[in-house]
């Protein structure tokens, strides 16, 4: 069964014109998406949990991605370069200049759709099997894109991740900004850290490097000794209350008596 699910971009009045894909067909799509646009996309650039989706359960569900969200570099090429790029190999396969672009609301069947830092395209999977999202996402600093677009563990998602900074940088009277880094609300926003080792030992401890950000739980490991760690992690502990989440007080009362504060 093909599910018609996944990116809500490119559809008709009554039906997903997209589906989920499944992990293994991954690797083999953005092959492809190579191919037909000369960029590189190492396994890095497949943000979030693109590809990385493996349960043992073996449902495709839970082994499949619902979209294909690609991390693409601005100082390579540009939106309209690789609109052009991906029209030339439309055409080349018939289809009409009028049927290639997505218009707004008037026209959602097309094949690209040209949208604030991203291009959407419907990319056959693996070549031709059905049609899979790909969110090709624009970015001045890559290497900043593949760690805030990063993907969660299984207690914790890449969303709970980014709301986790943000409440550890709010903590220290900064922000956190998915698109730019760690801002100073006190100077108009300016960036105080994009590079992820930067990052890390401003949020975290002088001795914390990039990989220290990777997951929740290594960030909760690092700051619970913290004098003031019920601070950095309260707007955190919050959402994750609000929502109906465990983060649970239980949670946070075991660290911390773990840690002896």
């Amino acid at each position: 069964m093909i599910l018609k699910e996944g990116g809500n971009v490119f559809k008709t009045p009554d039906e997903a014109l997209t589906q989920r894909i499944g992990t293994p067909q991954v690797r083999p799509t953005v092959d492809f998406i190579q191919k037909i646009t000369g960029l590189e996309f190492i396994d890095d650039d497949l943000l979030g949990t693109t590809g990385k989706k493996v349960d043992v359960d073996g449902t495709f569900e839970k082994n499949s991605s619902g979209d294909l969200d690609l991390n693409t570099d601005a100082n390579k090429i540009s939106k309209e370069q690789l609109i052009a790029k991906l029209s030339a190999w439309l055409k080349s396969k018939g289809v009409a200049d009028e049927d290639i672009m997505n218009v707004g609301r008037k026209k959602t069947d097309g094949w690209i759709h040209n949208a604030g830092d991203q291009v959407h395209f419907r990319a056959p999977i693996q070549g031709g099997e059905g049609y899979v999202q790909t969110d090709f996402m624009f970015t001045d600093n890559p290497d900043f894109q593949r760690g805030s677009k990063r993907g969660g563990t299984a207690q914790f998602s890449g969303k709970d991740r980014a709301m986790f900074l943000s409440s550890v940088a709010r903590g220290r009277g900064l922000k956190f900004s998915p698109k730019f880094g760690v801002v100073d609300p006190a100077q108009g926003d300016k960036v105080v850290a994009n590079n992820w080792d930067e990052i890390a030992k401003i949020l975290l401890a002088p001795n914390a490097n990039e990989s220290d950000t990777h997951t929740v739980e290594r960030m909760i490991e690092l700051i619970k000794k913290d004098p003031n760690y019920d601070t950095l992690v309260g707007p955190f502990r919050d959402a994750m209350a609000k929502s109906g989440r465990e983060l649970p007080e239980s949670e946070l009362s075991r660290i911390k008596q773990l840690s002896g504060l």
